[in-house]
């Protein structure tokens, strides 16, 4: 359920691939629902930057590298 609800942001950094790696190469990035793109060094402060401004369930986290998308995990959890 969560992949389809994630799909515009997952579509959206298909679409700016190249831009994206250019910019934010090797860091991760968390796109929200209005399309915004937040970078950090490591997961975990991007995964909380997310949490804490979008909720579980309303950003794409994704380490931005050129050929990354063989690799997209959602992951939903509730606390």
């Amino acid at each position: 359920m969560a992949q389809l609800a994630l799909q515009p942001h997952y579509d959206f950094y298909v679409k700016h691939e190249d831009e994206l790696v250019s910019k934010f190469g090797g860091m991760y990035v968390v796109i929200s629902d209005a399309m915004s793109v937040h970078s950090f060094a490591d997961e975990p402060e991007a995964y909380d930057f997310g949490v804490k401004n979008f909720g579980a369930g309303h950003f794409l986290l994704h380490k931005c590298m050129a050929g990354g998308l063989d690799v997209v995990q959602t992951v939903n959890c509730a606390f």
